[in-house]
């Protein structure tokens, strides 16, 4: 049985709240504004949709499967219920519902979206073999595209992680694990935006990718590397961050993971300013964010977080960084002029795990 999203009642003492601004405004009369930023809190066990009203997170919420992203796109708020639920969901962010919400198959595990067109958009599943185009009206899936070509051996998927597009172009991250292991480097793969045609791929240095991002017109692509045997990553050159040169179709290691102190977790780019933030998984509960300056090479520790599990996302609109840090101490963070400010937020909302913004 599939995990729906319930809206819970409205009560002064309970964990989830009906989405409504306060005790004096209705939801008509104070609806969410398009560049509203929006935070995923999660438990692992029960999760949680809020957004920042005011310079503060919201008392209200809607509830969603514990694993979930979120992500913006033209006006659209998006959530990726993953394992568990395996679910898209549509909300509207004036109304503060759900518009629609559709199952894209039992551990499907959707991983990321993003615009296809002015009508549907892409979305990356980390769990099957194919990646779909869906109907921002409906959900409805319109095209799928099989990537079971780039499995590694017994593997009943080849791990599609992220996705990221520039002009026609849709770049598609495969980690290509075996039984989490990872026996064989990352694959980077370019597809036609409009109708999925494969175009080439190409062989990453370093195993276990996580995410990537263009600066100055370069491709980065981050790693986390190998596990250890205490379920970390070590700071080494097994890891770290790609420059991809699309022209020759090779790679180099821009910054290694000795550098970093480890695997990249999370990573966001200012491409405007040429810096990228990555979040370093040393370890659970110890995951620094270094600021990383692509030209120079360059890493140097943010302080004031201490642990990045939660996401970050860079608004280039603001040139403004949001943190999720997951630390009792933690929270949601904006990270401007070299400093990171905590948001205000209710006592019981649930630690950071993603975050979006709508414009």
């Amino acid at each position: 049985m599939k995990k729906f999203l319930t809206l819970l009642s409205a009560s002064s003492m309970a964990l989830y709240m009906t989405a409504c601004s306060d005790s004096s405004t209705s939801a008509d009369d104070d609806p969410l504004k398009p560049g509203s930023v929006y935070v995923f809190g999660s438990d692992y066990k029960t999760g949680e949709l809020r957004w920042v009203e005011d310079d503060e997170v919201s008392d209200n919420a809607l509830e969603f499967n514990q694993d979930s992203k979120v992500i913006g796109i033209d006006g659209n708020l998006f959530v990726l219920e993953r394992y568990g639920a395996d679910n898209l969901a549509l909300v509207n962010v004036e109304k503060k519902k759900v518009e629609w919400q559709v199952d894209l198959g039992d551990l499907s595990n959707p991983s990321d979206i993003v615009k296809a067109n002015k009508d549907e958009v892409w979305v990356a599943l980390e769990g099957a073999a194919k990646f779909v185009k869906v109907s921002v009206k409906d959900g409805k899936v319109k095209k799928t595209i099989k990537t079971n070509k780039f499995n590694q051996g017994e593997a009943k998927t080849p791990n599609l992680v992220d996705f990221e597009v520039s002009g026609d172009t849709l770049f598609a991250l495969f980690q290509r694990s075996v039984n989490y292991t990872y026996p064989a480097p990352g694959l980077l793969a370019m597809y036609k935006l409009d109708n999925g045609d494969l175009l080439d791929t190409i062989k990453l240095a370093k195993k276990n990718p996580s995410a990537m991002g263009f600066v100055d017109g370069k491709l980065y692509v981050t790693s986390m590397g190998e596990y250890n045997e205490f379920g970390a990553t070590d700071a080494d050159d097994a890891r770290g961050i790609e420059e991809v040169d699309l022209s020759k179709k090779k790679t180099s290691l821009a910054v290694s993971g000795k550098k970093l102190g480890g695997g990249v977790y999370a990573f966001a780019v200012d491409s405007e300013e040429g810096v990228a933030y990555a979040a370093v998984y040393k370890g659970w509960g110890d995951v620094p964010l270094m600021k990383v300056n692509l030209s120079k090479k360059s890493a140097e520790k943010i302080s004031g977080v201490s642990d990045v599990e939660g996401s970050l996302f860079f608004d280039d609109v603001d040139g403004v960084l949001y943190i999720g840090d997951r630390s009792a101490k933690g929270g949601l963070f904006t990270y401007e002029k070299d400093k990171a400010k905590k948001i205000d937020s209710p006592k019981d909302m649930l630690p950071v795990y993603g975050i979006a913004i709508v414009r």
